[in-house]
């Protein structure tokens, strides 16, 4: 760790990209139809490589970070962009005395995370600031230093102490975190939204997109070859019960082995609501395989209550039918941690709630595993990923983490990369050619047999590999929501 090299933040600028979705994404309370993107281009300076430029960037979707209510759609967005702005100043700030980027990340989120408080922001949107700069600067140290993400983990030129994050980890480096070998290929866990249709025939002419992708489900398992997906549910038993079914109906036509998560979206206050749901799921002899090849179940509780001991009981009792992880309820370094002792199995990684500490997770689920057994676990979940950088950068770490597959839904409800500049597009084509390919004048991500190929992501840095193309952007002090419209 004393063997990092320095690193400071010297300049960053914010951009963002409007994106219409091609068909809209239920999930939870939210449908989303148009989405800005915002990338942060940063330049750091690296002790003894001189100066890289590093990005990194997020879809700003609403009621994911915050489902308060009484927030409106662009509360959300004005939330999030004081939070990535008040970041970047504050790793400035800090940058005033250079260190490992470690210390860099520790120093400014705590400060972050304390002023986000006072303003009254809860720490996942708090938190995504921090992770965005954290990101922009692992890709500017991999630039500077002429080596992969893999590697900055193996060599720790990230400087991570562990054991100043969970005692658990004392001595525990992050070469024995990651995968020995970043992966060089992943199932991709496709996503079937509330919204989303199953049959090609339920779509009404009207509705039927024809623009060169799969719309419907079916169509999905015929044109990809597909084996892993995600199901998500909607709290109200009958409905999703004839959803399920109507799902496994089409997934059992297939004598091919298929595997598959359950989302319950944060849409219960209480577990027993949800048990009677996998009571009936396990008792419909429609549902039979489909039960089988759940893999695991992913946040049922609202998250103010998920972490709540007193719902232990329940929790352990739906981790004896299925592993259950946490996603929304993961604002906090130690969330996972206290995750465990009520009798949860998993937590996603997700890049917008920071890499560090998923890779700190990931030391939490194999050492715990060792000591108790039992299959602790990181799951790889999509906050709608896009291409060039979200997308990649998120492939990347999963890459690194040895997570063998994922939720992907970005290139289901946009098409393809339509949404990038041509100078980007013809980018990818020369530096990332086995992760997409033609769709008409553009591209989409090639998926072949249900995988997606990773090899060119390793490169120097985070797995961008070309030039973000911010002229084409809207700067951050020009854009308006109202341009969503």
């Amino acid at each position: 760790m004393d063997s990092a090299p320095r690193i400071a933040l010297r300049q960053n600028r914010f951009h963002l990209r409007n994106v219409r979705t091609r068909m809209p994404f239920k999930y939870g309370v939210a449908t989303l139809t148009s989405v800005p993107i915002l990338h942060l281009v940063a330049e750091v300076e690296v002790e003894g490589a001189g100066r890289a430029t590093g990005a990194a960037a997020d879809i700003l979707p609403p009621k994911w970070f915050d489902k308060d209510p009484a927030k409106s759609y662009q509360d959300n967005v004005e939330d999030l962009l004081w939070a990535v702005q008040r970041a970047a100043a504050l790793y400035a700030e800090y940058s005033g005395r250079p260190r490992p980027l470690f210390a860099l990340w520790t120093e400014a989120s705590a400060a972050l995370l304390a002023e986000g408080d006072q303003r009254g922001l809860n720490h996942l949107t708090s938190n995504h600031g921090a992770s965005l700069l954290e990101r922009a600067l692992l890709d500017g140290l991999g630039k500077a230093l002429r080596q992969s993400y893999h590697q900055l983990l193996k060599n720790n030129a990230v400087g991570v102490d562990l054991g100043a994050l969970h005692r658990e980890l004392r001595g525990v480096a992050p070469a024995q975190c990651i995968a020995p070998q970043p992966l060089r290929s992943l199932h991709i866990r496709h996503t079937v939204g509330l919204a989303d249709p199953i049959h090609t025939a339920e779509i009404p002419a009207a509705e039927h997109l024809n623009d060169g992708l799969p719309q419907s489900l079916k169509e999905y398992l015929q044109i990809q070859q597909l084996s892993y997906f995600k199901i998500k549910v909607n709290g109200k038993l009958e409905a999703d019960l004839d959803r399920l079914a109507e799902i496994a109906g089409l997934l059992d036509t297939s004598s091919a082995p298929y595997h598959l998560s359950l989302d319950g979206n944060e849409q219960y206050t209480e577990m027993e609501s949800f048990l009677e749901l996998l009571r009936r799921i396990e008792e419909d002899p429609q549902l039979r395989r489909f039960w089988a090849s759940t893999l695991y179940i992913e946040q049922p509780l609202e998250r103010s209550l998920a972490l709540e001991p007193s719902l232990g009981a329940g929790i352990r009792a739906t981790c004896e039918r299925k592993p259950l992880l946490i996603d929304e309820s993961d604002g906090d370094l130690d969330s996972f941690r206290r995750a465990i002792d009520l009798g949860y199995l998993g937590v996603s990684a997700k890049n917008c709630k920071g890499l560090i500490k998923a890779l700190a997770n990931q030391g939490l689920a194999r050492h715990f595993s060792n000591i108790q057994g039992r299959p602790f676990f990181l799951s790889g979940e999509d906050l709608m990923n896009l291409p060039i950088v979200p997308l990649q950068q998120d492939l990347t770490q999963l890459a690194a983490l040895g997570i063998t597959h994922a939720e992907r839904n970005g290139h289901h409800y946009v098409r393809g990369l339509n949404h990038l500049s041509p100078v980007e597009r013809q980018s990818c084509v020369q530096a990332h050619g086995p992760l997409y390919t033609p769709l008409g004048e553009s591209l989409a991500l090639a998926i072949h047999q249900g995988r997606i190929d990773l090899t060119s992501l390793q490169c120097p840095g985070l797995g961008v590999g070309v030039e973000v193309d911010v002229d084409s952007m809207v700067p951050v002090e020009e854009w308006k929501f109202a341009s969503l419209a």
